[in-house]
């Protein structure tokens, strides 16, 4: 939780996370390895935060930084809404300015069946200026939660971002624990 929290402290006060190489983040200055959770390539970076506030996204646009908790030792709690927050960086912009970015999703149970899925979640599309380096949330995200009669144990968010503009796919997870 920390390590992520600090990476988004780091994007939104203007460290510089992409090197000349373009290709992994970067803290320090110095190439941080691809994590489960966030990864690059091409230039192209994505993270993946399960959080339970809904606020995160409301102060998205405001002038403060915004404040994203995740979850405490990935912990979820039964009957309260968790979210997915897709961050993104460097998008590709074709020859007419516009951005391609787009996600499935797939949460799967402790058993390992698929607890949810949707295809095609909007990261950005269209015209847009979207300056270098400059750290993006998707547009959609998926609400998630688990009520009183699902399972206890370990579930896990599958995502994969697409830009179709520079060709890339990252694959990213995350798990949340759910106790009964």
């Amino acid at each position: 939780m920390k390590t992520a929290i600090y990476f988004l402290i780091c994007v939104l006060f203007g460290a510089s996370l992409l090197g000349e190489d373009s290709t992994a983040w970067r803290q320090d200055g110095k190439p941080v390895a691809d994590t489960l959770n966030m990864k690059s390539k091409n230039g192209f970076g994505a993270q993946l935060f399960l959080t339970e506030s809904a606020q995160f996204f409301k102060d998205w646009n405001k002038p403060e930084t915004p404040s994203l908790t995740t979850l405490k030792n990935n912990k979820a709690h039964r009957n309260v809404p968790l979210f997915s927050a897709v961050l993104f960086v460097d998008p590709g912009t074709d020859s007419k300015g516009s951005v391609d970015v787009t996600y499935d999703i797939v949460i799967r149970k402790p058993d390992g069946s698929i607890y949810g899925a949707q295809k095609d979640f909007v990261g950005l599309k269209g015209k847009c200026v979207v300056p270098a380096h400059a750290l993006q949330l998707a547009q959609e995200r998926m609400g998630i939660q688990i009520d009183s009669q699902d399972p206890s144990g370990t579930y896990t968010v599958e995502i994969t971002v697409r830009d179709h503009v520079k060709k890339v796919e990252l694959p990213l997870k995350a798990t949340f624990d759910v106790a009964r």
